[in-house]
């Protein structure tokens, strides 16, 4: 872990020897083990909340992406719904134009004239 440390801070071995002399120096033999151990603690301190920060992040991104699933799922099945309507409406239509108003038996196609066009099958092809 260390040489990371030294990596983030851009501290050569020579430089880090020059840190620690000054640091004896100033402070004394008697304060450097209490240093060094507020230093640890201020790296854990460091350490758990980063490592906390990444938790919660994770944490919801992992939400957003359920939420996100969910409402996929529910625009799937209401697009299916809404196609299952129309497919109902149309089948509902075409019988209706199948059907004689007058009497209500099925007229011959031939006298309806009816064609389907290249655009209608194009549409349901879309739909589909």
């Amino acid at each position: 872990m260390q040489p990371n440390l030294l990596l983030f801070l851009d501290i050569s071995g020579g430089e880090l020897i020059i840190i620690l002399l000054a640091v004896f120096l100033i402070f004394g033999p008697k304060k450097l083990p209490e240093i060094a151990r507020r230093m640890g603690r201020v790296i854990n301190e460091i350490k758990h909340a980063s490592g906390e920060l990444t938790r919660e992040f994770r944490e919801e991104t992992g939400n957003l992406a359920k939420e996100l699933q969910q409402t996929r799922e529910t625009i799937h099945r209401e697009s299916e719904k809404l196609k299952s309507d129309f497919q109902q409406t149309t089948n509902a239509v075409r019988n209706g134009l199948e059907t004689d108003p007058l009497n209500e038996t099925p007229a011959a196609p031939e006298k309806l004239n009816i064609q389907e066009s290249s655009s209608d099958t194009k549409q349901e092809n879309e739909i589909d």
